[in-house]
């Protein structure tokens, strides 16, 4: 997205000088009128075309199946983390329960409950957290995945159309909207695409 942002800022730097040119007068012929008269031959010449990201992943299939199978880990986590929650409450509501019926007979057999529900909590917060990390690996991977698999093919669709500059349209404030070739994108991400089985 940072190469994105300041290929954007270098296009507009070059737009708005040749902006500047074309406002000079017709007279001044010195050295600032040719460089603003270079730099806005430069400002014509650029051939770019822009991409609306949010509308990519909507309409991607590999986007889709990979926020489907992102949403489904998080469900997946969240019974992970309600059922050790339980577990735990179901032990302390144990050790409480004793205690209020005088169950316990000795000071070590109180202790041990407590001991025990101690490393319960420490092996539940454990899986939690490899749980996450794993989740947290696994959307990374899929990213990694979609990134390379939107770059690549607009590389090869740029190959045999020849942009000097294809940009997410979230990279700018205004993009002429017949410059938007993000049907395009989709369907040709979608058609080299094979779904998922």
């Amino acid at each position: 997205m940072t190469k994105s942002s300041i290929t954007a800022k270098a296009l507009l730097a070059a737009l708005a000088l040749g902006a500047v040119a074309c406002s000079k007068p017709a007279a001044d012929n010195g050295p600032a009128a040719s460089a603003a008269a270079s730099g806005e031959n430069a400002a014509q010449t650029i051939n770019i075309r822009y991409i609306d990201y949010d509308s990519l992943l909507s309409q991607y299939t590999l986007a889709q199946e990979i926020a489907a199978s992102s949403q489904k880990l998080m469900v997946q986590y969240q019974q992970q983390e309600r059922q050790k929650q339980q577990e735990i409450q179901t032990l302390g509501a144990e050790i409480e329960r004793k205690q209020q019926n005088n169950i316990y007979l000795s000071q070590q057999s109180f202790e041990s409950d407590v001991n025990n529900f101690n490393k319960k909590q420490n092996e539940a917060a454990r899986f939690l957290s490899a749980q996450q990390a794993k989740i947290n690996n696994e959307i990374s991977i899929q990213q990694r995945r979609l990134t390379d698999s939107i770059n690549n093919f607009i590389a090869d669709y740029n190959a045999t159309r020849g942009y000097d500059a294809i940009l997410f349209r979230e990279s700018g404030v205004f993009f002429n909207p017949a410059l938007n070739i993000t049907e395009e994108i989709v369907k040709g991400l979608n058609e080299r695409y094979t779904p998922a089985k």
